[in-house]
């Protein structure tokens, strides 16, 4: 099939019959990642409707990468056609007239025109709520487990501490884990030592 008439059949569906049905499911076969040719030759089987367009269309609806599109170049009346944004992606021009069309059919969105046309500032946070008042249940328990909790050290975190330099994280950390766990205070009173060169070096 030659370029110029591929492009044709792009434009024009009504021109789609059983000899493009040829053409173009020979070239759907030597050119299988050729999207825009898919898309071509579904519209061409459902035209002519050809009773393979279902076992056709389950096979190269995976390959296209929008089906919406896909849908709605299948569904538009053949008179009325016109060729499709993706058509042109895929390299085949679209007639200017078409995608002004186009554009002056995108609905608006009011809330989103609103926003940009107003002027814009320094966004605008809330502070955060002094240390008299009392806290609501969702900030209480943000601030709950942002705090350091005894029960939540472990020899793990402590360790972990140490090696992110984090010094005095970790003595508090060893501290409390010798008061927590007496058996080992040998081995914490050790390690709180390191802890002191390292912080000193």
């Amino acid at each position: 099939m030659e370029k110029s008439e591929f492009y044709k059949l792009a434009r024009q569906p009504l021109l789609l019959n059983q000899d493009t049905l040829k053409e173009l499911k020979k070239l759907t076969e030597d050119f299988p990642n050729f999207h825009a040719a898919w898309m071509i030759y579904l519209k061409n089987l459902k035209v002519v409707n050809d009773p393979g367009f279902d076992a056709v269309l389950k096979k190269a609806a995976p390959l296209l990468p929008d089906r919406k599109q896909l849908y709605r170049y299948l569904h538009s009346k053949a008179a009325q056609a016109k060729p499709d944004l993706y058509l042109e992606s895929a390299g085949i021009p679209v007639q200017e007239y078409a995608l002004e069309k186009l554009e002056s059919s995108t609905p608006s969105n009011k809330l989103i025109d609103k926003f940009l046309s107003s002027a814009s500032g320094a966004l605008k946070l809330d502070k955060p709520p002094a240390a008299d008042k009392p806290l609501s249940p969702e900030n209480e328990i943000v601030a709950k487990s942002i705090a350091d909790t005894d029960e939540l050290v472990t020899e793990t975190l402590a360790n972990i501490y140490t090696e992110q330099k984090k010094y005095d994280k970790a003595l508090e950390a060893f501290k409390k884990l010798s008061l927590k766990y007496p058996e080992k205070n040998s081995y914490f009173a050790t390690r709180i030592e390191e802890i002191e060169k390292l912080k000193n070096i």
